[in-house]
């Protein structure tokens, strides 16, 4: 193995931050990349916003994001980070700066792995400067701080081993987001002129949120969720817990949130405690996967709910009682219950999969940034994962 050295953010890359203001946001145009954006390492372009070509044009004075740049939160959501991927055009969102790799020294895949692994996370939890409102970085001073890096070739083989993890990762949504299509396209042919009130066809549980003092993070109790902060594809990711749960979720239950953003939808992966933005769906007539495809393809009808100037949308017991869905034909209800049924099994083994590889990253990351782990051994970690 190659040795590593020690050498500083400054001397692998330049750092740049966009114009310290918002835009008008518009539906249209050349992307403004949102730290909302920024997610496990990749760039979730449909969650950022867009912007005319006059302010494009000004807030890409400073610095215009190009391919293998590394994007990275200065404020709030520290130390989330992805690479800009190409022939894509933006400007810098608020808050958003980046690291233009110099690639004689650095690999910029290595570099976001680097980016995201432990060693560089403390780094930048001991930069961090705590303010009144929001937790920033010094971009002032990041030039400074130092990383370990190995040689070029070990960047490169490093970044292809955890790269086979995250292309498998990808895939797999890929392929999950192709079958979640096929879904929603088989319950809107099978859809029947006729309305139904939700109270018809499922029972509803609303949330009630513990105490906080019952609250934790570290596993003890029910896995536990306020809102959509968590949610993901299908179900929520794990992250709070109580111990004295009030209000429950069973297995396969619809999770709809309650509060802004209205309408939004899980499932159920196992019993949970919802809080006050969450109500918990369940069908009366054992057509789990139909109701869920039912109220995730009703936009409209969580319309007259969102929120109006500076009042959060929000939607209360009896006005989800009577949400008005359109109903699946009486003669084509059983096939498609089935056939969505297999296609939620699909997704969730694909889903599942993804899991287990993102576990196995996150266990060879540190080992690999460190050095102590050889890249060929991880190569044979990876191939029996199954990337």
């Amino acid at each position: 193995m190659s040795e590593w050295r020690t050498t500083t953010v400054g001397e692998v890359g330049e750092i740049f931050d966009g114009p310290h203001a918002t835009p008008t946001r518009i539906d249209e145009g050349p992307y403004f990349l949102n730290i909302a954006s920024l997610n496990q390492g990749r760039l979730n372009l449909t969650l950022s916003d867009h912007v005319s070509e006059p302010d494009f044009a000004r807030w890409t004075k400073r610095v215009t994001p190009q391919k293998d740049d590394l994007l990275f939160s200065y404020e709030t959501r520290l130390g989330e980070a992805a690479l800009m991927p190409a022939d894509v055009r933006a400007c810098l969102g608020r808050r958003m700066a980046l690291i233009r790799p110099k690639p004689e020294t650095i690999h910029p895949q290595f570099f976001l792995y680097l980016y995201l692994g432990r060693a560089f996370q403390k780094t930048i939890e001991l930069n961090t400067i705590h303010g009144a409102t929001v937790n920033r970085i010094p971009l002032n001073r990041m030039s400074q701080w130092e990383l370990q890096i190995p040689s070029l070739p070990e960047q490169k083989a490093i970044a292809e081993v955890l790269g086979a993890l995250d292309d498998k990762i990808a895939a797999n949504t890929r392929l999950a987001g192709t079958a979640d299509d096929a879904a929603s396209a088989l319950l809107l042919s099978s859809l029947s002129s006729e309305w139904v009130r939700l109270d018809e066809i499922a029972t509803i549980v609303m949330g009630s949120s513990p105490k906080g003092d019952t609250l934790n993070e570290s596993g003890d109790g029910v896995p536990f969720y306020q809102g959509v902060r968590d949610f993901g594809m299908r179900s929520p990711s794990r992250r709070v817990f109580t111990t004295s749960p009030v209000r429950m979720a069973s297995k396969d239950d619809v999770l709809v949130s309650v509060r802004a953003p209205v309408g939004d939808v899980n499932r159920a992966n196992e019993v949970l405690c919802i809080g006050r933005g969450i109500a918990a769906v369940r069908s009366i007539r054992g057509a789990k996967s139909t109701l869920f495809h039912q109220l995730k393809a009703e936009r409209g009808a969580w319309e007259p709910f969102e929120a109006e100037g500076t009042v959060f949308g929000s939607i209360n017991r009896a006005q989800l009682h009577g949400i008005r869905l359109r109903s699946v034909r009486d003669e084509a209800a059983d096939a498609v219950e089935t056939e969505l049924h297999n296609t939620e099994a699909l997704i969730s083994s694909l889903l599942s999969e993804n899991l287990s590889l993102a576990a196995t990253r996150d266990a060879l990351l540190p080992k690999l940034m460190s050095g102590a782990l050889r890249v060929k051994d991880a190569e044979t970690i990876v191939e029996k994962a199954g990337a």
